[in-house]
């Protein structure tokens, strides 16, 4: 079964993890002898030390998905125990610089393999994304759309005038007996015209309705 490279690399840290902290919990139990904890206790403290290293690892991680403001503390005590823990292997050690170096790789190891796999896991889990930002169109860069206004004719356009409709020969009387004299009444105007009063009435109807008068 062919393994993708994260879980490579997560496998390659974790040995180094493993590796480092072995030979560091043999430096720190030889320094606990020596500095007067009894043999049935001197194995705890070099756990006090390295494994409070990973515990850090994973609040880190979990302070990292939940609230990121709060990884400053893990990051904080992570630093603080992996100077602790150079340190007392450092003592331990013979006096040369070299056997110092060399004594103190193995819990700087340990502290960037930790480091390494938060940020393996960390990509797995969907985190480091580049983060996507709305551009949203503004006055300076974004384009000015016109309204766009009908094309008003300079001039106007002149409604159809209706024909004008066709008047027989009495009503021609009529209408030109009432525009003469809009006031005289359809008895006089019968009477000039030389018809009916009801005949009078009937054309004068007909020119109203149909806008005459």
């Amino acid at each position: 079964m062919k393994l993708s490279i994260p879980s490579q690399l997560k496998m390659v840290l974790v040995m180094i993890a493993i590796f480092s902290f072995a030979i560091s919990y043999n430096n720190l139990h030889a320094m606990a002898i020596q500095m007067g904890i009894p043999h049935y206790l001197a194995w705890f403290f070099p756990l006090c030390i390295d494994l409070f290293l990973i515990a850090c690892s994973i609040f880190i991680l979990y302070a990292e998905e939940k609230c990121p403001g709060e990884s400053r503390e893990g990051w904080l005590f992570l630093i603080s125990y992996t100077v602790l823990s150079i340190w007392y292997n450092v003592l331990h050690s013979p006096p040369e610089f070299w056997y110092q170096l060399g004594f103190a790789i193995c819990p700087i190891s340990l502290c960037v393999s930790l480091h390494l796999f938060i940020k393996v896991v960390k990509h797995e889990m969907g985190g480091c994304k580049p983060e996507i930002v709305e551009v949203k169109p503004t006055e300076s860069c974004g384009a000015q759309i016109e309204e766009i206004k009908p094309i008003e004719s300079e001039q106007p356009i002149e409604e159809a005038s209706e024909p004008e409709p066709e008047l027989t020969e009495q009503q021609k009387k009529v209408l030109d007996c009432f525009k003469s004299e809009s006031d005289i009444s359809m008895a006089e105007a019968g009477r000039r015209l030389e018809m009916s009063y009801k005949t009078v009435k009937k054309y004068k109807d007909q020119l109203i309705e149909m806008g005459m008068l």
